[in-house]
């Protein structure tokens, strides 16, 4: 099976390099392609300085998004013979027989989407490792803070340790590979979706095609947590803000909700917008008496 890497790059072009050279040694691995996002800081140019012959760099005009420079990835790896291709973020790293597992599993298997169990950057394994697909009131309970205090646990399940690959809802945007053909055939990510949320519109179209989703139990990789979007968006109100707009859209187009129910959420979500602005608030005047 002929792999491909995908990485979307946005003025993040030092972790995208360390990725793409990282994978591009990789004996199970034919073409990494790197797509810039039209990024403001040079970051194209530093990338096609990056001499290897499976890494291809390419530029959108401009920056439509995580979900749009992905479909544009995928078509490219298409056109460069691709069966098996993975999406990953450039604040993500993973190690070859890790990969090989992967492709293990989709050669023994029939599963369109696959992944590993997320660890962070001391090596401990990420909660949860199996995500649920979340629901209109788990968004709407999400935007007030006693309730993601006491809930937070049950947006996911325990992964089986002796499981080869374990049959999942849906698996973390970050990093995830798919059988190209099966991506193209239900329309990839959903380009009107910036940032965010892109696995779970994915999740939709796989189940409503009859595919399958799952993570390789002894597979893993490691995930620096918004490291690459903390780069463009340092302030966490504003991230929330993207985030919100994608539940919002995914809600109104994919779980159809009626206008009343989009109206209740809008609110809850512009009164959570302001919580995280006041934390953002006292930690700038945290960090300003801390300088004095």
């Amino acid at each position: 099976m002929k792999t491909g890497f995908i990485i979307v790059n946005y003025n993040s072009w030092e972790m995208t390099e360390k990725l793409a050279l990282q994978t591009a040694f990789y004996k199970n691995i034919d073409a990494v392609v790197v797509i810039d996002n039209a990024s403001t800081d040079g970051s194209c140019q530093h990338l096609k300085n990056m001499s290897h012959r499976k890494i291809h760099v390419f530029q959108k005009g401009r920056n439509a998004g995580y979900s749009c420079g992905s479909n544009y990835g995928a078509d490219i790896c298409r056109r460069l013979g691709m069966e098996i291709v993975f999406i990953a973020n450039p604040d993500v790293s993973v190690g070859e027989a890790h990969i090989q597992k992967i492709l293990d599993q989709f050669a023994d298997s029939d599963y369109s989407v696959l992944s590993g169990v997320e660890h962070d950057t001391h090596g401990n394994m990420c909660w949860p490792p199996l995500w649920k697909r979340r629901q209109y009131w788990d968004d709407f309970g999400d935007c007030f803070f006693l309730w993601r205090c006491f809930n937070r646990k049950n947006f996911g399940t325990e992964l089986d340790q002796n499981a080869g690959v374990q049959q999942a809802e849906m698996v973390k945007g970050a990093f995830l590979a798919v059988r190209l053909d099966d991506f193209l055939d239900v329309g990839g990510f959903d380009e009107q979706i910036f940032l965010y949320c892109e696995e779970r519109v994915l999740a939709e179209k796989m189940e409503s095609a009859g595919r399958k989703i799952g993570i390789v139990a002894d597979a893993q990789y490691t995930h620096t947590h918004s490291a690459s979007i903390q780069k463009t968006y340092r302030k966490v109100s504003r991230q929330m803000c993207i985030l919100y707009q994608s539940r919002l859209y995914y809600h109104q187009k994919y779980s159809r909700i009626g206008r009343w129910k989009y109206i209740l959420l809008a609110a809850a979500m512009n009164f959570s917008v302001l919580e995280y602005q006041i934390r953002d608030w006292l930690r700038l005047r945290k960090k300003y008496k801390e300088s004095q």
